[in-house]
C-alpha cells in the first residue's frame, strides 16, 4: 500500500512538472485566435484537414505590403492601385496553403453597365452627398465606400444609431422650445390649442420612434445590413411630420423638426435607390465556384520569370541574367540606386531625399489624373512641369515641390534628365515589386468562372481575385462570409509547425543560435579549466591562508548577482567591451560553486594515488590533468552542464551589454515577440521550444554523468 501511495504521488508530481512544458508545446502549435481562447483547449485547428475561414469582401484596394526595404519604401507610390481586383479580407487566422474553395456560385453580376443607360437613370436621382466618378462602376464603388465599406462608413452601426437618435433628441428639443412660444406668438386661441395638441402628439411619436431606432444598436455586424437600413427608412417615412394648419411658428417647426428628420430620409432614400438599381442591373449568374491550390516554389518562380520578362529595362535585364530571382525587388532597387549615384555623382542620402520628394509629387499627379508616364516618355520633365504649372497652380504640395527643386537645381548636373529618369525608374521599382509579390502569392486555379483571371493570397490575410471584363464591384454585394480549405497530410504537418517557421523568420534566430552556442561553449570550457585548477589548488596543494581564501571564495556566493551588475557594467564599459563577445564571456568564466563542487570531489580521491605519482616524477600539472580530471569526469560534466545551461539561459546581462543582433543570444531574441501592442504567445512558445531543445537533448545524453557527479561530490 505504501508503495502504491508513493508511486501515485510520484505520478502526480511528474504530471504537475510536465504540464507547463506540455502546455507550451501545444500553445506553439496554435493559431493566434486560439491562444486567448477560454476555456483553453488541448488541440488546435492546425491538426485538422479541413477548415472554414471567415472573410469579408472589401471594396477598393487593400494594402498588404510587409518587409520591404528602405530603398523600396522610398520608391513606393501609395496612390497607385491595381485595377479589376476583388479583394476579400480574411477576418480569421491566416492561412498559407491547401485547396481553397470560394463559393460564389449563384452570385449576380454584369460585365459593364452602359454609360448612357446609367446617365438616364441618374437624371431622376437627387444626390445628397458629394461623389466624384468617371464610370458607373466608379460611382457605385464611391457610394458603397461612403456608406458601407470605407474607413469610417456612414452606416457604422453604433455611430449611425447614435447620430440618428441625436437628431430625434434635437427635434424633441425643438418642439419643447416652440411650445414655450405658442401662447405668446399665436393669437388665435383655437389655433393655439390645435398646435399644442399636434406638438404633444408629435413629441410622443418622436420619442417612441427613437426608442424603436435604439434597438438597432445591437446587431450581428458592425455596419448596418441593407434590410435594417430599409426598416429604418420605412420607420422614418411612416412619421407624419407635416402640420396642416397655418401659424407664425410653422417655419420654425419645419426648420427645427421636419427638416432634421427629412434630411435623413433623403439620404436613406438615395442609398436604397442606388442599391436597388445596382441589384436590378445584374442580369447574369455565376455558374461555378472558385477552387484554387497553392503553388510550389518552383511554379511561383516559373510564373515570375514569365511575367517579369515583359518589363523592358536594361538594369532589370542585367539582374535577370544572373538567374537568381530571390528578393528581386530589393536587388533591382539597389541596382537602380547605384546607377543614379554613379551617373549623377550624388550620395545615397541625397538620392533618398529626392526619391521621397518625387514620390510625393507623383502621388499628387495621380490624384489629379495627370498621365505623367506618357508625358515623360514622349517628352521631358519640363513638358510635365508645364502641364503641372497649369493644373496644379493652386496646390500647396506642388509649390513646396517646386521650391525644393530650385534649392537642389545647382547641385545636380543635367537636372531635367535626372528627374525624368528618377520618376520613370521609381515606376519600374513599383512594377517589379508588384509582379514579384503577385507571382510569389499566386495560387493555381483548378476551377473557376471564365472571367476569373488569377487568384492570389497575400500573407494569408487577403484573397485577391483578378477579374477579366467584369468589374469587382458587381461581385462585392453578395453575402460572402466564409471560404473553405482542405489540406493534405503533408500540409497539415506544415500547418502544425507554421508558428516555428514564422518565429524563426521573425528575427535572425540563426545568428542568435550561433551566438548562444559560442558563448555557452566558451564560458563552459574556460570555467571547467579554471575551476579545475582552483579546486586542485584548494584540495591538493598547501599554501599560507588556503582555508581563509577558500572561505572568502565561499562568502562571495552569498552576494546576489544583481548587486554585481552595475560594477561589472562599468568595468566592461571602461574596457570598451560593450557589444562584443568579451563582455558576454570574460565576466562569467569563474564560478565559485564549480570550484567548490570539484574541490569536494577531489578531496575524495585516495592520497595514495598522489604519492605514487610523485614517486614516478609526476608534477602537480600532470597529476591534475592525467589522473584527477579523468577520475572526476562525472562531477566535471555536472559542473559543465550546470554552467552551459546557465549561460544558455542568460538574459539580463546579455540584454544590457549588447546593442545589436550581431551579439545577442536566444533568450534576448525571445523579446521580439512582445511589444506595447501585445505578445504573440504562439510564436513565443514556438521560439522558446526550439531555444530550449538543445539543452534538453544535452541533459538526456549526460544525465547519467550528472546524477553520478552529484552523488560523488560528498554533498550532504
Amino acid at each position: 500500500m505504501k508503495k502504491l501511495i508513493i508511486y501515485l504521488l510520484l505520478s502526480i508530481g511528474f504530471v504537475v512538472m510536465i504540464m507547463p512544458f506540455a502546455w507550451m508545446i501545444i500553445t506553439s502549435f496554435k493559431m493566434p485566435s486560439e491562444v486567448q481562447q477560454w476555456p483553453p483547449k488541448w488541440y488546435t485547428k492546425n491538426f485538422f484537414s479541413k477548415r472554414d475561414v471567415k472573410v469579408e469582401t472589401k471594396i477598393g484596394a487593400v494594402r498588404t505590403l510587409k518587409g520591404i526595404s528602405l530603398s523600396e519604401a522610398l520608391s513606393f507610390t501609395s496612390s497607385k492601385e491595381e485595377d479589376n481586383v476583388l479583394n476579400i479580407s480574411v477576418e480569421d487566422d491566416p492561412f498559407y496553403r491547401g485547396v481553397l474553395t470560394i463559393d460564389i456560385k449563384g452570385f449576380d453580376y454584369i460585365e459593364r453597365l452602359s454609360n448612357s443607360q446609367f446617365q438616364n437613370w441618374l437624371k431622376n436621382v437627387d444626390i445628397p452627398i458629394e461623389i466624384q466618378y468617371d464610370t458607373p462602376e466608379n460611382f457605385f464603388e464611391e457610394v458603397f465606400l461612403y456608406f458601407n465599406s470605407g474607413s469610417k462608413p456612414y452606416f457604422n452601426r453604433l455611430e449611425y444609431i447614435s447620430n440618428l437618435t441625436g437628431k430625434f433628441d434635437s427635434a424633441i428639443s425643438g418642439i419643447n422650445l416652440i411650445s414655450k412660444f405658442v401662447n405668446r406668438r399665436i393669437k388665435d386661441k383655437s389655433e393655439q390649442e390645435k398646435f399644442k395638441i399636434f406638438l404633444n402628439s408629435m413629441k410622443e411619436q418622436l420619442f417612441s420612434t427613437k426608442e424603436i431606432i435604439k434597438k438597432y444598436k445591437a446587431g450581428k455586424y458592425l455596419v448596418l445590413e441593407n434590410d435594417e437600413i430599409k426598416n429604418i427608412y420605412d420607420i422614418l417615412s411612416s412619421l407624419d411630420l407635416n402640420y396642416n394648419g397655418e401659424n407664425v411658428l410653422n417655419k420654425v417647426y419645419n426648420n427645427k423638426v421636419v427638416d432634421v428628420i427629412k434630411s435623413e430620409i433623403k439620404i436613406l432614400e438615395f442609398y436604397l435607390k442606388v442599391y436597388d438599381y445596382f441589384k436590378n442591373i445584374q442580369s447574369k449568374v455565376v455558374n461555378s465556384s472558385i477552387v484554387a491550390k497553392v503553388m510550389s516554389k518552383d511554379e511561383k518562380y516559373e510564373l515570375l520569370k514569365n511575367e517579369i520578362s515583359k518589363i523592358d529595362n536594361p538594369i532589370l535585364e542585367e539582374i535577370l541574367s544572373e538567374k537568381d530571382l530571390k528578393d528581386l525587388p530589393e536587388k533591382f532597387s539597389k541596382k537602380v540606386d547605384k546607377y543614379f549615384m554613379n551617373e549623377y555623382a550624388i550620395s545615397i542620402s541625397q538620392l533618398n531625399s529626392l526619391k521621397s520628394l518625387i514620390v510625393s509629387y507623383k502621388n499628387l499627379l495621380i490624384e489629379k489624373n495627370i498621365d505623367y508616364t506618357y508625358i515623360l516618355k514622349s517628352g521631358n520633365f519640363n513638358d510635365l512641369k508645364y502641364v503641372s504649372d497649369e493644373r496644379l497652380k493652386d496646390s500647396n504640395t506642388y509649390k513646396i515641390f517646386i521650391s525644393k527643386l530650385e534649392n537642389i537645381s545647382s547641385r545636380i548636373r543635367n537636372l531635367d534628365k535626372f528627374l525624368k529618369e528618377l520618376m520613370l525608374y521609381t515606376d519600374y521599382v513599383d512594377e517589379v515589386r508588384r509582379v514579384y509579390n503577385n507571382s510569389m502569392n499566386a495560387w493555381k486555379i483548378i476551377k473557376a468562372p471564365e472571367f476569373v483571371k488569377n487568384i492570389r493570397v497575400k500573407n494569408g490575410e487577403v484573397i485577391e481575385i483578378e477579374l477579366s471584363n467584369v468589374s469587382p464591384i458587381y461581385l462585392s454585394d453578395d453575402n460572402l462570409k466564409m471560404v473553405s480549405l482542405k489540406f493534405s497530410f503533408g500540409e497539415v504537418i506544415k500547418n502544425v509547425f507554421q508558428n516555428y517557421v514564422d518565429a524563426w523568420n521573425s528575427a535572425p534566430f540563426g545568428r542568435y543560435y550561433l551566438n548562444t552556442v559560442f558563448v555557452a561553449t566558451a564560458t563552459t570550457v574556460l570555467e571547467v579549466i579554471l575551476a579545475s585548477m582552483a579546486a586542485y589548488a584548494f584540495s591538493w596543494m598547501n599554501f599560507p591562508g588556503k582555508n581563509l581564501i577558500f572561505g572568502i571564495f565561499l562568502a562571495t556566493m552569498m552576494v546576489p548577482g544583481e548587486v554585481l551588475l552595475v560594477p561589472n557594467f562599468i568595468t566592461i564599459s571602461k574596457f570598451g567591451w560593450i557589444d562584443t563577445y568579451y563582455a558576454l564571456i570574460i565576466p562569467w568564466i569563474v564560478s565559485v560553486f564549480a570550484i567548490f563542487l570539484m574541490r569536494q570531489h577531489f578531496l575524495a580521491i585516495p592520497r595514495e594515488l598522489f604519492d605514487a605519482s610523485k614517486i614516478d616524477g609526476c608534477s602537480h600539472w600532470k597529476f591534475l590533468w592525467k589522473i584527477v580530471v579523468p577520475l572526476s569526469k562525472p562531477v566535471i560534466i555536472t559542473g559543465a552542464l550546470l554552467k552551459f545551461v546557465g549561460s544558455w539561459n542568460g538574459f539580463l546581462w546579455v540584454l544590457i551589454v549588447t546593442n545589436s543582433d550581431k551579439y545577442r543570444t536566444l533568450p534576448v531574441g525571445l523579446q521580439n515577440f512582445s511589444s506595447d501592442v501585445g505578445t504573440l504567445y504562439n510564436q513565443l512558445m514556438a521560439a522558446a521550444t526550439f531555444s530550449i531543445l538543445p539543452v534538453i537533448l544535452l541533459f538526456l545524453f549526460t544525465q547519467q554523468h550528472f546524477v553520478r557527479g552529484i552523488a560523488r561530490t560528498g554533498l550532504k
